[in-house]
């Protein structure tokens, strides 16, 4: 009795001072947002997300009694669930630093008939020199300042980062031109496969959050970086064998590095990014794991990642009329250790995926209209395990899309 009784006091203590410690200036609310329709015609069957708005690359073939390719049907898409609503909160100040949150949606959600689905909400504190946000925002390695222009909505999958995760974000000014930009990352809606399929589980009995580090460099010209990035998973707790069931505590760690700049004078802009990367599918990108050993008595497996490069470049040139030409290629290099499977993740038996994609945008004002094609392709082959799980015998498969939309944004 006695020590709650400490507590409350000491709660109604820390409320009191923390009443003059946080203040409201100028409250204000501001809406943001578009409503946009899309029309989309492929000429085959894709792995995608969103009700096909999300492309990523065609489906492996499949080939009926008569050697015809199944997947080998064009089909076309008028789709309005792309339209976006966000709110942004600010006018509070505690202490130095202005406190402001924003909350966005979209209507792409997990259902037949499409449902809000949430995008961003995070709360943001800024200093003079610091900004510290808390919530769920882009993943630190998807670059906000330098990600493709491009009108699909999957904003340069696969080759780009694709993760929208809940994180405590850091960002630092060391000099006028520099930041040091720093990020503890949780897995959610954004989660690595494995033997459970896909869940955050994997990361979240880790215990360890995914850890990143960034240098950004900026002027009134040019945007360059570099980052690191650093994450644990623990894709079983118990495992089975020949001597019964035991606890596993046998951890999967990996890493990505990626570099980018961007470069802008009058109507012109030019973007690049280049990332190598260990088991990073939880940003919707080709990549996962492997079971590299067994021990048959008590089903212990240690695991081995396999290892991407992901590239890309874009540049735009215009204003009203703007015209812009998108293109990226990724390669897969294998696992680090020879695996024996099986394989957890996404599209671990393609070797590489280029795509070429131009596009024109006229804008007015609130108005867009916009053209894109984008022709992409993808070889699939056999895994081969005697050789780190590299692809052999692969085979190219092509999908081209053309996409019209017009949006109105407010």
């Amino acid at each position: 009795m006695k020590q709650n009784l400490i507590v409350m006091f000491l709660l109604i203590s820390f409320g009191s001072q923390a009443q003059g410690f946080l203040t409201s200036k100028n409250i204000k609310i501001d809406f943001s947002g578009f409503v946009r329709n899309d029309f989309i015609f492929d000429s085959r069957k894709n792995v995608c997300a969103c009700d096909h708005l999300l492309e990523f690359f065609p489906y492996e073939p499949v080939y009926d009694e008569n050697g015809e390719d199944i997947y080998a049907q064009p089909n076309a898409h008028f789709l309005n669930t792309f339209s976006r609503f966000g709110t942004r909160f600010s006018g509070l100040e505690l202490g130095k630093a202005t406190v402001s949150g924003y909350i966005e949606v979209d209507f792409t959600g997990y259902s037949p008939t499409n449902g809000i689905r949430l995008r961003h909400a995070y709360t943001s504190f800024v200093w003079p020199k610091t900004t510290l946000l808390f919530g769920r925002a882009w993943h630190p390695t998807f670059i906000e300042k330098v990600y493709p222009s491009v009108l699909n909505e999957n904003t340069g999958l696969p080759f780009q980062v694709f993760n929208r995760s809940p994180q405590l974000r850091l960002t630092h000014h060391l000099a006028k031109n520099l930041d040091f930009i720093a990020g503890a990352v949780y897995q959610f809606n954004y989660a690595n496969d494995g033997p459970d399929g896909k869940t955050y589980r994997y990361q979240r009995e880790a215990v360890v959050p995914n850890l990143h580090a960034q240098l950004q460099f900026f002027n009134e010209n040019w945007v360059a970086g570099a980052a690191v990035d650093w994450k644990s998973i623990l894709p079983r707790n118990a495992t089975a064998g020949t001597n019964g069931t035991f606890k596993t505590t046998e951890k999967l760690n990996t890493w990505a590095a990626l570099a980018y700049l961007k470069y802008t004078k009058n109507k012109f802009e030019f973007k690049a990014k280049s990332m190598y990367g260990q088991n990073v599918n939880e940003s919707l990108l080709p990549g996962g794991y492997a079971v590299a050993s067994l021990d048959a008595s008590t089903g212990t497996e240690t695991y081995t990642p396999l290892n991407h490069m992901y590239n890309w470049v874009n540049f735009t040139y215009g204003q009203t009329w703007k015209f812009g030409f998108f293109a990226g290629y990724l390669k897969n290099l294998g696992t680090s250790e020879n695996p024996i499977g099986p394989f957890y993740g996404m599209a671990t038996d393609i070797d590489m995926v280029y795509k070429i994609s131009p596009q024109l945008i006229y804008t007015y004002k609130n108005f867009m209209f916009g053209w894109e094609m984008s022709w992409t392709t993808a070889a699939y082959g056999d895994i081969d395990y005697t050789n780190f799980g590299k692809i052999k015998n692969a085979e190219n498969v092509t999908n081209f899309r053309n996409m019209l939309s017009v949006a109105y944004n407010f």
